[in-house]
Order: C-alpha cells, then structure tokens, then sequence
C-alpha cells in the first residue's frame, strides 16, 4: 500500500530529527540546536576529509534511503523525484534522510569513527553555544555549567536527539531579562 509522501516524510522527520528547536510553554526555553551545514563543516574538519564529501555521501545516503522507500511502495515515484531535488538542495533533508552507516560506508570509514566526529563537532558547537549565552547573560554561570554537563554526557554522534536546554533570548525580551523566563510574552 502507498503511503502519503507527507506521511512518510513525518515518520522520517520524526525518527531522524536532528536536536529541532522547540519552545516550552512552561519555562521559554529552548532546546539548543547545531546548524546543519556548520555542523557538516566541522564534522568533515574533524574527519580530516573535505566538507564537499562528506555531503556528497550525505546526499548519496538520503537519496539510498529514498530508494529503499520507493522498492518498498511506501512512495510513489513522483514523491521520490520530489523528495530527491529536495535532497540536492537541501543539505537539512538531505542530513534528515540519511543514515550513518551508509554515509561511513561512501566515505570508507567505520560507523564509529563517523559517529566520533559528529560528536566531537557536535559538542564544540554547543559549548560555543552556551559560552554566548552565558556571555549575553541570557543564563547564569550555573546553568552553563549543567548545560555543559549536560551536552558532554549525551551528545550523540551523527545523529542527535534532544539536548541542551538553552534559555531562548527571542523569548526573553528586550535586555536580556532573566525574571521569569517568559519575556512578558
């Protein structure tokens, strides 16, 4: 049976997500999230291999699982030609539909040493991350050490769930205000 292209793409988006930002609407902070095409440069950076690369095999990775999507029915073959310009021109979705061990695979590496450098690269950003905030004094010297507590014992590796929780200054208001974390909204 077909599956919707939306549908499947919600199970895929859902499944692979990388760290999406979400607002609380408890507390008006924010899950912190590492840009895609920043984290694929430091990532190749710390693979010792070209940026250009590793989105080739990155590309080459969402487009397999597009295929295997396709052999299996779950989509028609106009969604796959959608969802393929999609991935040559999205490097977001392109990172979404791909899975780490065919990305190693094209790049002749383990699955470990992949998963190493997106962790590596993964976690300086996000250290970087809370520096700036706690240098913007959008959260306090003891929140960026939990965070950054937080960020070293579950950052993932090529693929990352949700993880350090950083105060979101767009909700905060004007100045930096730290009161009550909603930013009079």
């Amino acid at each position: 049976m077909r599956k919707s292209l939306g549908a499947v793409a919600a199970v895929l988006t859902a499944f692979l997500a990388l760290g999406a930002v979400t607002a609380s609407a408890h507390d008006g902070t924010k899950v912190a999230r590492v840009n895609t095409s920043t984290l694929v440069t430091s990532a190749a950076s710390q693979l010792n291999i070209t940026r250009s690369s590793l989105v080739a095999a990155i590309e080459s990775s969402a487009n397999a699982t597009i295929d295997d999507a396709l052999a299996d029915e779950d989509i028609s073959d106009a969604q796959a030609d959608e969802l393929k310009a999609d991935v040559s021109d999205n490097l977001d979705e392109a990172y979404r539909l791909s899975r780490a061990s065919t990305v190693a695979s094209k790049l002749g590496i383990t699955s470990s040493a992949l998963n190493t450098g997106f962790r590596t690269a993964r976690k300086a950003l996000l250290d970087a991350k809370i520096g700036a905030a706690l240098a913007a004094d959008t959260i306090t010297a003891d929140e960026a050490t939990a965070l950054k507590k937080q960020v070293s014992e579950s950052t993932a590796g090529y693929k990352a769930g949700r993880l350090a929780v950083l105060s979101a200054t767009e909700d905060r208001g004007s100045g930096g205000n730290r009161k009550n974390g909603h930013g009079g909204k």
